[in-house]
């Protein structure tokens, strides 16, 4: 007979651990409704990729591994300190090797940073750790896991940056590298969990899309 208590107890880590995959549905529902009033470029591409975000995070709500459930119902200050320690450590070694490769980023125009932070870390990132390392690592491995997040990537970038028909040099550098940004979130969640992952994830997202640039200019 189930303990009163331990049932309880199992309750809750449920509901913590679906009231965090509510909310990024809800952030994700909200963006593909308003997208259009936060962003000039905004068409049905967009809408198609939150779309597909929304998907995944259900995905991991029915399908994630023990290991990522687990991390998922650790106490809240031990993944915030782990966020952290990763969020900045990833600033700190792109910052290094931008400043010292003498590349420059474009800053994000002012009226869409605020959108462009929730949506990066959110409705992008998150979801995409929680499926791809959630899910598929524990049940398929680094390397498969990794090589279904370069071939994701491949349709993303094709949907939004080139013509869907064409796979030109450029989007298979792409591939690339999210193969191997796939290797090394996969290591991470491995040896300190999701929260890092999802941290390195949107660290580099907000780097390359230039809203560390914007902070300087707020």
């Amino acid at each position: 007979m189930l303990n009163p208590i331990e049932y309880v107890q199992t309750l809750n880590k449920r509901i913590a651990r679906t009231s965090f995959v509510f909310i990024l549905i809800a952030i994700a529902v909200y963006f593909y409704v308003n997208g259009p009033a936060y962003f000039q470029n905004w068409d049905s591409s967009y809408g198609q990729l939150i779309s597909i975000y929304l998907l995944m995070t259900v995905v991991f709500l029915v399908w994630s591994g023990r290991e990522t459930k687990k991390e998922i119902e650790r106490p809240v200050y031990e993944s915030l300190t782990g966020f952290a320690i990763f969020f900045i450590g990833t600033y700190f070694l792109l910052f290094s090797a931008t400043y010292l490769s003498g590349s420059t980023i474009t800053p994000l125009p002012k009226e869409v940073f605020w959108p462009t932070v929730i949506i990066q870390i959110c409705v992008v990132a998150t979801p995409e750790e929680l499926m791809f390392r959630g899910v598929l690592l524990e049940k398929f491995g680094i390397l498969i896991s990794s090589f279904l997040f370069a071939i994701w990537h491949l349709y993303a970038y094709n949907l939004i940056f080139y013509a869907p028909e064409t796979i030109g040099v450029e989007s298979l550098f792409s591939v690339g590298l999210a193969f191997i940004m796939g290797i090394i979130l996969a290591v991470v969640t491995k040896k300190w969990g999701i929260n890092g992952a999802i941290a390195i994830h949107a660290c580099y997202n907000l780097f390359v899309s230039g809203a560390f640039v914007t902070v300087a200019l707020l």
